[in-house]
């Protein structure tokens, strides 16, 4: 009897080792500048080490990190830690999540969601985004996030969120932002997501947040359509409004925001497009801007971009209208890249930039 205990012990454990597993990845990315200048009058050249989304001149460190991942039918974890400038810390995710059934999740702890996210990452985005484009991912479509502030990437506090696919085309998401304080403010800081595929033609997304991107206690409401049905070309388009007329990310009144993006895909060339317009009662803030990679084998890639800001925008920080142009060329590996180019930031003055960026993934 004991044997027989003992082997269906063993019988067991294998069983549970089969349908669970802990893995490792990693993410990482540093920008090397030698040279650096803002184009001021009697501006030193500059050198520094920093993040992709860092400002111009920065100095400090790459973004070293790793994650650990637990999975099994029902159960699982996740945290993710960075080592940047040899001090550890937490990154994006720290959760738990369970499966109680099969259409639905159930996650806790500091997370982001990005099932229905926009992605309009391309060109300068991946370098140095002060000398250009600052504008990626969400600008279409926000993503899930377990702080009130959506676009906070600095201090993500914690939530619970629950996430369900009643059927594969429909995707649904109640996150309860920020859980601590008083209960009867929980859902102060809910936001509620809503996806839904159309087969062959495109992906329909809507959502309510009760702050807004800028932080302030008002909710912000988002629509968005992905467009599928057209072979090689991925576009996207997205609204977002304030349901308090009197708030905006830009602090201008009645602000409402209006953007798309385009990649097309043919051979070795992919074509970007991108806008964004926020419109308000007075001046409109708007950019818009273009871009091009080109694969020409053995892992090596050239790619470019411009964009243009209009004054209102001031993505300068000087009340003028900017233009910026990136080039750059990768050589890419299993694992990882490097790479170089120039960026060029034209307002009040021409401030540019040499980067040579290091990049891994595990």
């Amino acid at each position: 009897m004991k044997k027989a205990l003992a082997i269906l012990m063993i019988f067991a454990l294998v069983a549970s080792v089969a349908v669970a597993e802990v893995s490792i990845g990693a993410w990482g990315r540093g920008i090397f500048v030698p040279v650096q200048n803002s184009g001021a009058d009697d501006a030193d050249n500059m050198t520094s080490i920093q993040k992709t989304w860092e400002g111009m001149a920065t100095n400090s460190e790459p973004r070293i990190k790793f994650s650990v991942n637990g999975n099994s039918d029902n159960v699982g974890f996740q945290f993710e830690i960075n080592n940047d400038g040899a001090a550890v810390g937490k990154d994006d995710q720290q959760k738990i999540w369970v499966k109680p059934v099969d259409m639905v999740t159930v996650v806790m702890g500091r997370y982001f969601e990005d099932t229905l996210r926009g992605n309009t990452a391309f060109g300068s985005f991946d370098w140095i985004r002060a000398y250009g484009n600052d504008n990626g991912e969400d600008i279409t479509f926000t993503r899930i996030c377990s702080g009130a502030d959506n676009k906070n990437w600095n201090s993500t506090p914690t939530g619970f969120l629950v996430t369900a696919r009643p059927v594969d085309a429909v995707f649904v998401a109640v996150n309860l932002a920020d859980a601590y304080g008083l209960t009867e403010d929980l859902f102060n800081k809910v936001q509620v997501q809503f996806g839904y595929d159309i087969d062959g033609i495109g992906l329909f997304r809507a959502q309510y947040f009760s702050r807004d991107l800028a932080g302030d206690a008002d909710g912000t409401i988002e629509v968005a359509f992905k467009l599928t049905m057209v072979e090689n070309l991925y576009a996207d388009f997205g609204f977002r409004m304030f349901t308090n007329d009197d708030v905006g990310a830009l602090g201008a009144a009645k602000e409402k925001d209006v953007s798309a993006y385009a990649k097309y895909s043919m051979d070795a060339i992919v074509l970007h497009a991108q806008t964004i317009f926020k419109l308000m009662d007075d001046d409109n803030a708007y950019t818009f801007g273009a871009g091009v990679d080109y694969d020409m084998g053995d892992g090596i890639g050239v790619q470019g971009d411009v964009h243009y800001f209009n004054d209102i925008w001031d993505k300068a920080g000087n009340g003028e209208t900017a233009f910026t142009f990136f080039a750059g060329v990768k050589k890419g590996f299993s694992n990882g890249l490097i790479g170089a180019g120039v960026q060029v930031l034209s307002a009040e003055d021409t401030a540019w930039a040499i980067p040579v960026r290091m990049e891994y993934w595990f």
